[in-house]
């Protein structure tokens, strides 16, 4: 769970990033700004989308779970007398 929010929060970060290159560009330059925004929108979404998948695959595999009782099958033994 604590990689899923370590994952979000770098895209936050990207796109406050992106945030601060638009503030900065001027106002007359509109297609830069545009462009700067578009970027952050695809830029978060490509880092959240090779994140998760980074993830999943380093992650190691869960164990099988537990047999229950009702799986457990136990065939009578001979004893001696037989």
């Amino acid at each position: 769970m604590s990689a899923h929010f370590f994952i979000i929060g770098f895209c936050l970060l990207w796109v406050l990033m992106c945030g601060r290159m638009w503030w900065v560009i001027g106002r007359e330059h509109v297609w830069q700004r545009r462009l700067i925004a578009i970027g952050a929108g695809l830029g978060a979404a490509m880092f959240y989308l090779l994140g998760t998948t980074l993830w999943t695959a380093v992650k190691p595999p869960e164990p099988p779970p537990a047999a229950s009782g009702e799986e457990i099958r136990v065939s009578p033994r001979a004893g001696p007398d037989q």
